[in-house]
Parts: structure tokens; C-alpha cells; sequence
């Protein structure tokens, strides 16, 4: 029972214990996931590659495809305001790296991408390419996050993308309250 009543409404300079159950109040950021890479992936140059993020770190809603598209997939009645977030870290020769490109994929189209360019800027073997962001998104609408790494000169070049922690190549979001 709230007991600090003043004119018939709350002093919310006051602090108050409540028992039961409040209702109306928040929310939650569902569904959300987060999808990682556990086992290192070559990629091959100038190619755009999907990073098959095969493990969840969780999944509220079970819409996280982590064993045959590698993709996030809106749930019926889930459409709306997202944060999504993403990151590939790997490592390479870097004596021949120009750029390297980490692009979000909805529904088949480049929504979003980030890069580094790598030429004369000191890199060592390691890189790391990410981005955040908000999309508004409908039920049925799907996520997947692609790689390119590009290097000077012709012959094969690949890259490594790599699985050194769960935090390392990675692939997440939520729903935002509204």
C-alpha cells in the first residue's frame, strides 16, 4: 500500500516500497540474440562471404538461424524499432591488404556496412570491422552480416576470420522499447 500520498498524487521526490506486483511499468528488449563464430573460417579476396555465426549465446525468441543460414529473422507480431550490432575480427598478411569490408545484409540487399583500409596504416596480422545500428523492421524480414577482404595485386589471397572468444566475431540485437 503506498502511504506517501500528498493532494491525492505521488511526491516523486520521495522513495517508495511496493509489495505485490507493479504492473505497466517498463518493458523488455525481446526478442534479442547474440551469435558468435567458434571455429576460425578462411575467406577467399574480393569475394563476399557470410559469416556462418554457428553458435548463440542466447536467443529469446528462437528466430536466430545458427545452422543452415546464419540469419535473424523477424517472429510474427515482433516488427519494429531494432539495435543491431555486429563484428568480424581476423587476421591476414597485411603486406598486400587494402580494405577490409564487414556489410548487414536484410533481405537479400546491403542495408549497412563499415570498412578499414588498411594500406599504410601501420596494421599488424589482426583486424577487426564492425557497426551499429537501428533498422526498423517488419515481421518475415531477415539479417545476415557478409565479409570481403580485398588485396593488391592478382593471385589468391585469403584472409582468416577468427573465433578467439565469444566476443571476438559477433552478430546481435534487440527489439527496442517503444
Amino acid at each position: 500500500m503506498i502511504t506517501k500520498i500528498q493532494s491525492e498524487s505521488l511526491n516523486l521526490s520521495d522513495n517508495y516500497d511496493f509489495t505485490g506486483t507493479v504492473t505497466g511499468a517498463g518493458g523488455v528488449n525481446t526478442p534479442s540474440f547474440m551469435a558468435y563464430l567458434d571455429d576460425d573460417v578462411i575467406i577467399t579476396d574480393a569475394t563476399s562471404t557470410k559469416v556462418p555465426f554457428n553458435q548463440k549465446a542466447f536467443d529469446t525468441a528462437n528466430a536466430f538461424d545458427n545452422t543452415t543460414n546464419y540469419r535473424f529473422t523477424v517472429p510474427t507480431g515482433q516488427g519494429g524499432k531494432y539495435f543491431i550490432h555486429y563484428n568480424a575480427t581476423g587476421s591476414t598478411d597485411p603486406s598486400r591488404l587494402q580494405y577490409v569490408v564487414t556489410q548487414l545484409y536484410k533481405n537479400g540487399s546491403v542495408v549497412a556496412q563499415n570498412w578499414t583500409d588498411t594500406r599504410n596504416a601501420g596494421f599488424g596480422l589482426q583486424f577487426s570491422v564492425g557497426n551499429q545500428l537501428h533498422l526498423d523492421l517488419s515481421a518475415g524480414d531477415y539479417l545476415e552480416v557478409y565479409i570481403i577482404v580485398d588485396p593488391e595485386g592478382s593471385g589468391l589471397y585469403t584472409a582468416k576470420i577468427e573465433a578467439m572468444s565469444i566476443y571476438t566475431t559477433v552478430f546481435g540485437g534487440h527489439k527496442i522499447i517503444e
